[in-house]
């Protein structure tokens, strides 16, 4: 298992380079003027330019790209063209925020997921099934932008049950800070709830439909463990993968989640540096996104490791 973990560090760092390199050229692309953005519309050409010359965008931007590589190197994420404060400063602050909300909903999707998706097995063809089915499918095609919204508007405008938005940190209150992420957690998890529902629907009425199952169920074994020991352990692994493919997908969609309810995470500043054109904190944003795909992937692949050795390499 240790030396999978090596190979996969390993395999990573060209990635992320490719994933640094891209957000910058990217960044390049993009209409609009650091300085200008900073100094306003009344700015003149003479300032704009002095401002240029301080965030460097005097120099091509090749020579750019590899100054920035050079202080990532020393692990220096560079200073935010709009605040001039530290990338890293700012990242160490909003990371606690989406690590939050993105821990919170992988658990949230993967419990009730499986839960259903066990109890969808164990009644497959019947009513229970169908309307699991059907409602996993209608939950997973709506954004989860506008369920955001929905919850806003009934949980928060309406019944005033809980706060539409703001954070409060953990060390705070441990208690403020879960009715905090009550809401956006729902937003964020209740479209991959379905797609693992259905893996785990799958996974599981394939596993107690084995002979082995079979041969225990014949010897009289109580349902709950041919469920729960028998099935379910052989239905892990793809149950394990579907929950990290929807982790991935959990962290892009924190954006827009923390848009709807003014949570100060990685989603809001990425966003806020796309549209001031602040190449350094879309790059050190998207470099934290990166490394947080590769630690899911990296995860799944131990535990998978753990529940099936099968799949491990030499």
């Amino acid at each position: 298992m240790g030396s999978l973990a090596l190979r996969r560090a390993a395999g990573a760092v060209p990635l992320l380079l490719v994933v640094w390199t891209a957000a910058f050229f990217l960044q390049q692309l993009i209409h609009g003027d650091p300085a200008a953005y900073v100094l306003g519309n009344t700015s003149t050409a003479a300032q704009r330019d002095q401002l240029d010359a301080a965030f460097g965008l005097h120099r091509s931007p090749l020579d750019q790209y590899l100054s920035t590589c050079a202080n990532l190197l020393r692990g220096d994420l560079g200073r935010s063209w709009i605040t001039s404060e530290s990338v890293g400063r700012l990242l160490s602050t909003a990371l606690p925020v989406t690590l939050s909300l993105a821990l919170l909903s992988t658990l949230v999707t993967a419990a009730v997921g499986t839960a259903l998706g066990i109890w969808a097995a164990l009644r497959r063809g019947g009513t229970v099934d169908r309307i699991l089915q059907l409602a996993a499918g209608a939950v997973t095609a709506v954004p989860n932008y506008w369920i955001g919204v929905g919850l806003v508007y009934l949980f928060a405008i309406h019944y005033r049950v809980f706060p539409a938005t703001g954070y409060v940190q953990l060390n705070q209150s441990p208690g403020q800070w879960l009715r905090s992420l009550i809401l956006p957690v729902i937003a964020l998890s209740l479209a991959p709830i379905g797609p693992i529902f259905l893996q785990a629907r799958s996974a599981v009425a394939e596993a107690l439909d084995a002979d082995y199952v079979r041969t225990v169920r014949a010897l009289g074994i109580p349902r709950r463990r041919q469920v729960l020991k028998h099935g379910l352990r052989n239905a892990a692994a793809p149950i394990v993968t579907a929950v990290g493919f929807n982790t991935v997908g959990l962290l892009a969609g924190t954006v827009a989640v923390e848009q709807i309810f003014n949570l100060p995470g990685l989603g809001s500043q990425l966003l806020s540096g796309v549209l001031g054109h602040d190449v350094p904190v879309v790059q050190g944003v998207v470099l934290v996104f990166a490394v947080g795909v590769v630690i899911v992937n990296l995860a799944v692949d131990l535990l998978i490791g753990v529940l099936n050795p099968k799949t491990r390499r030499p």
